[in-house]
């Protein structure tokens, strides 16, 4: 990192530290100060709130707007609500990182007759960041799963795509630029596939370097007086094959577009090796010298570091966070983005050594060096199925009430609810929350009734490769049926990402009192599982639209079971 920019932190930080202190000597004179809404934003090394003092973001990771609609079964699985709020807020929690997806934000590459794309998946995000704010609660925004040129984006990629990253993060700056209460972070785990610490590929034309990492562009190989080249990296499908070859976005790149969009908030960015390195290894830059020496020009100076800790990688021990995450935290905030201890107590894992303390270990350490962190992922975590690493199985709940599951969950409950009880937690919330949103885009509460569903029943036909529904509404309407598996199921390769599987879509019309039986033809991975189990619990959702009426989305959890052969 350049001393101009060094420089020109450490007095922003100065000014911001001023005027923090002008703004409560005035307000102190008046007796009268206005109320201070939810707010975040970076004065030198740490995250301050909306009167300036200095907080740490602590909390939790909500999945599946990375995959859901990208898999055509829901903006989400259902739980972006404003009771999932409230049982975050009641850990102790002030952050939640929420994992985008691309393709569903722009509406592009989408499956054909995917319905939860564009204005539909964007509004169901602001809504849930509004409720989030609500309670007193941060929202990062992070760009999660992407795919180049004409791939649907069902998978980590090793690095932005030119083709589509770009465009997402103006749109989404856009949308969030007038709210004080969200972090953008970057792009989820960064990575070389030609690293043996993150993949296998041989071709060293892939190879994602530092140069690569902030600017998209390296230096020609002919040498002399050339100017840098483009790179291009592989990009894979969601069994982990290579599709195409494709243009790298850089991060300094993506950085402009947010501010060129008029954002002015605080921007997260992860290191290489799945956010593992902030510059341990590569480029001979040890001790955190491959971030520092890289981090993109933010001329705000509202820039973070986002590093993510897993057993098993190389940045997992104490040794590594003082020499490289600390080094880094001297100079810039850091939140680590991701975080879960082995599920040593499940049957068949062998965990790394030190999984019973990982957690607490971690946190206690990133408490003591003003680190943030959002453990991974607020899901209800069932025992681990035939083909999955039980080790990985990292949910923090029992029940989406909030109750948490030993050992990760219990962990991370207990380390937020003593910090708020012993008055050291972080959620602070200022006098005047930000007022909750609507999927109207109004601002304001629906006056229409909403659409009702009277009678709703469902059973598993043809021979396990259906389901028969039988539904009445009060309403003539039109709607449809989408389902996940409770459980996750390990349907990709790469670690941690264990997820749902989606049943399909049907699409439907009723007319008002009239029962109506409707059938959902099963995804082939949902067939395929409910052949091998015979009974599977899944969630239901049901969508309901009528003119004049508000748009009503109805859970229902059930347990499938398949007769005969």
């Amino acid at each position: 990192m350049e001393l101009r920019q060094r420089l020109r932190w450490l007095t922003l930080a100065f000014l911001a530290a001023a005027f923090a202190v002008f703004g409560t000597l005035l307000g102190g004179a008046s007796g009268n100060a206005a109320q201070t809404p939810l707010a975040v934003s970076i004065s030198g090394n740490h995250f301050v709130n909306g009167t300036g003092q200095a907080i740490q973001l602590r909390g939790v990771n909500v999945s599946s707007s990375e995959y859901a609609c990208a898999e055509n079964f829901g903006f989400n699985d259902g739980d972006y609500t404003d009771a999932t709020a409230a049982a975050i807020a009641s850990w102790g929690a002030n952050a939640v990182r929420i994992p985008l997806n691309e393709d569903c934000w722009l509406n592009a590459n989408l499956p054909g007759g995917d319905p939860y794309g564009g204005t539909g998946y964007q509004q169901e995000i602001e809504s849930f960041v509004s409720d989030l704010n609500a309670h007193g609660i941060y929202a990062i925004l992070d760009l999660h799963w992407t795919a180049p040129g004409n791939q649907t984006a069902l998978e980590q990629q090793p690095m932005p795509d030119l083709d589509h990253s770009p465009t997402f993060w103006t749109s989404v700056a856009t949308a969030f630029k007038s709210n004080p209460a969200v972090v953008f972070d970057l792009f989820n785990e960064p990575y070389d596939p030609t690293d043996q610490r993150s993949g296998d590929d041989k071709n060293a034309s892939d190879a994602v370097t530092w140069d690569c990492w902030q600017s998209g562009m390296k230096p020609d190989p002919i040498g002399g007086n050339s100017p840098p080249v483009p790179c291009f990296t592989q990009a894979y499908d969601n069994e982990n094959k290579p599709t195409t070859r494709y243009q790298i976005a850089g991060m300094q790149t993506l950085l402009s577009d947010i501010r060129n969009a008029g954002a002015t908030q605080p921007i997260m960015v992860g290191g290489l090796d799945y956010a593992d390195d902030l510059g341990d290894t590569n480029d001979a830059n040890g001790g955190g010298q491959g971030w520092l020496q890289h981090a993109p020009d933010d001329p705000l100076g509202q820039e973070a570091a986002s590093f993510h800790n897993y057993q098993g990688k190389g940045c997992d021990n104490q040794s590594c966070w003082d020499s490289s995450v600390k080094s880094v935290a001297a100079h810039v905030p850091v939140v680590t983005g991701e975080f879960a201890e082995d599920n040593y107590q499940a049957a068949g894992c062998n965990p790394n050594p030190g999984a019973s303390t990982f957690d607490g270990r971690y946190m206690n350490w990133a408490d003591s060096n003003g680190v943030s962190y959002t453990a991974w992922v607020w899901l209800v975590d069932d025992p681990p199925q035939p083909g999955d690493d039980p080790c990985e199985r990292q949910g923090l709940l029992s029940s989406y009430d909030g109750t948490p599951i030993a050992p990760h969950g219990t962990a991370v409950h207990d380390h937020l609810t003593a910090l708020a009880r012993s008055g050291t937690g972080t959620t602070t919330t200022g006098l005047g929350p930000i007022a909750p949103t609507t999927t109207n885009g109004t601002g304001k509460v629906p006056s229409e009734p909403a659409v009702t569903l009277r009678s709703f029943s469902a059973a598993v036909v043809s021979r396990g490769s259906a389901v028969s529904f039988r539904l009445r509404s009060g309403q003539n309407c039109t709607g449809t049926i989408t389902g996940q598996t409770v459980s996750t199921y390990a349907v990709t390769t790469v670690r941690h990402k264990a997820r749902k599987v989606s049943l399909g879509s049907v699409k439907f019309s009723l007319k008002a009192g009239k029962s109506k039986t409707v059938v959902l033809r099963l995804s082939k991975a949902s067939k395929k599982l409910l052949a091998a189990k015979r009974s599977l619990k899944v969630q239901i959702t049901i969508t309901l639209t009528s003119a004049g009426h508000r748009r009503t989305i109805l859970h229902r959890t059930m347990t499938l079971r398949r007769k005969g052969q």
